[in-house]
């Protein structure tokens, strides 16, 4: 239509996506998360949950983690940044990034009987969550830290407040397990003797008594809101998201009181796990999220998560078409799926249902006043008459040009047009290759050189090369990329330039 811009913003809901490193490959490229993030956009979703913290490991290099445990980041990512190269392509498309920490409150998951303690509580032995019988807290398969105990507290705030505060993203989400912890929990010294110090007798043997299971429900709710204020203090645009086991289940079997959470005004957003493997299941579900859980105007934070595929299990499009009609007949009008292969299989089904049915045209997340939240990033193609010296084209990829080191020096010089005044992020887009330079300088706006090595394979895809304060308007000369001729004969390559705005730094500009 003609105000298509103002459907689009009148058109909100979340259309949210879990990516996972488990049983599932995308993590392990920028181009595969450069793709996923292509066809996420395509389909119209509009926010991503990627999981940063699991198996006692971060998924980007963690100065928290370096000092607890001494494994600065998980080792299959040595080198990289996972979480960068996500937010890096989810913004490029103008898709949300929400860090999911998957693990919250749990040390590890025993995939065996004797399988080894995760990293912390071989460090922290005294950071282990105790039952009534005096031994670990195990459920599940999973070994937990103890969620009353002021340093466990602590070193998990500091972890999601690393992430709040060195990375320009949406958000953060916790989920079952944040904060979280099985009802055989709190049988630990200090927390028995906090519990009788208030009531004067020991804590009672019944896991789930009221007054008990109450009692420690609400230490973790009491911790989860000042989550939320120190993470609002670090950027209040930063949502905080939630993705609980379902009520009241949640409350009596981990603790989690996610009606006082919605009631305290602790979450933007909340994703109870509404999973289901038939339609009528879900939609009971939804019944109950409408008539006892949720008043209408706490509606607009929920979007229940639905399960599209674990294991061998896939929903069928028709199931799933019929819950999220559902959802819509309840003004229920966004949905988080787990997890992301599960819209690729049988050549992209459940994503092409949805993107005919229901996500036929952008929409804004409900807690934005626009998309322009998060606009896509400002692409400059090479333009020939910015090159200097003798580049050609590149074989076989036309926006890329190269210059080998033996035909003297060069420059190409990139003008960039924004419409919006604040701080972006300056990146540039190169191939790498054992014969290419490792002396390519990038200038932006005329200061701060940086080399970027293309000889190296993890540099392939989307670089950073600085940061730049830009008014609306053309800015001529933004970026300037030199090859030298002391490279000899070594090939310097030249891709595109992208401008990303940086909500975070913008915001500190008041911008």
């Amino acid at each position: 239509s003609s105000d298509g811009a103002h459907d689009e913003d009148s058109l909100s809901g979340i259309r949210g996506v879990w990516i996972t490193n488990v049983d599932s490959d995308v993590l392990t490229s920028r181009r595969k998360i450069a793709e996923m993030m292509d066809f996420l956009a395509k389909h119209n979703f509009n926010v991503v949950y990627p999981v940063v913290w699991n198996g006692g490991r971060t998924l980007y290099p963690s100065d928290v983690m370096q000092r607890e445990t001494g494994i600065r980041i998980d080792p299959r990512y040595e080198g990289r940044d996972p979480l960068q190269d996500v937010i890096v392509e989810a913004h490029r498309v103008g898709i949300e990034v929400v860090p999911w920490f998957e693990y919250g409150f749990a040390d590890s998951y025993a995939i065996t009987e004797n399988a080894p303690l995760g990293p912390l509580l071989q460090k922290h032995p005294d950071w282990k969550a105790i039952d009534s019988d005096g031994n670990l807290v195990e459920k599940n398969g999973f070994r937990w830290m103890n969620a009353f105990d002021p340093d466990v507290q602590e070193f998990l705030a500091s972890l999601v407040l690393e992430v709040a505060a060195k990375y320009d993203i949406d958000g953060i989400q916790g989920d079952d397990r944040m904060p979280a912890l099985p009802t055989l929990g709190g049988y630990d010294e200090k927390t028995m003797a906090r519990y009788e110090a208030e009531f004067g007798v020991r804590p009672p043997k019944d896991i789930k008594d009221p007054q008990w299971v109450k009692w420690r429900a609400d230490i973790l709710s009491d911790w989860f809101a000042d989550l939320r204020r120190r993470v609002k203090a670090v950027d209040p645009n930063l949502v905080i998201s939630s993705s609980p086991s379902y009520y009241d289940w949640s409350l009596y079997e981990y603790l989690q009181d996610s009606h006082a959470w919605t009631t305290r005004g602790l979450v933007d957003s909340i994703h109870p796990q509404a999973y289901r493997y038939d339609v009528p299941a879900y939609r009971s579900i939804v019944d109950d999220f409408v008539e006892n859980q949720f008043t209408p105007e706490q509606l607009n934070l929920l979007a229940p998560g639905i399960l599209i595929k674990l294991g061998s299990y896939r929903i069928a499009a028709e199931d799933l078409r019929q819950c999220i009609a559902y959802n819509r007949e309840n003004d229920i009008n966004g949905e988080v799926f787990f997890f992301y292969p599960g819209l690729r299989e049988n050549d992209n089904e459940l994503a092409t249902m949805l993107h005919e049915n229901f996500y036929q045209s952008p929409a804004r997340l409900p807690y934005r006043d626009s998309r322009e939240w998060r606009p896509e990033g400002v692409v400059v193609q090479i333009d020939n008459s910015q090159l200097v010296g003798g580049w050609q084209q590149h074989p076989g990829i036309a926006e890329l040009r190269q210059l080998r080191g033996s035909t003297g020096g060069g420059t190409v010089t990139y003008d960039a047009t924004v419409d919006r005044a604040g701080v972006y992020d300056v990146l540039t887009w190169l191939r790498t290759g054992p014969d290419h330079t490792a002396q390519s300088t990038f200038t932006v706006d005329g200061s701060g050189e940086r080399n970027i090595d293309q000889s190296l394979r993890l540099n392939v895809g989307w670089n950073s090369i600085g940061q730049v304060k830009l008014e609306p308007g053309t800015h001529t000369g933004l970026v300037t990329l030199t090859a030298t001729e002391e490279s000899r004969d070594r090939v310097t390559f030249a891709g595109p330039v992208m401008l990303l705005l940086n909500r975070k730094e913008t915001t500190k500009a008041g911008l």
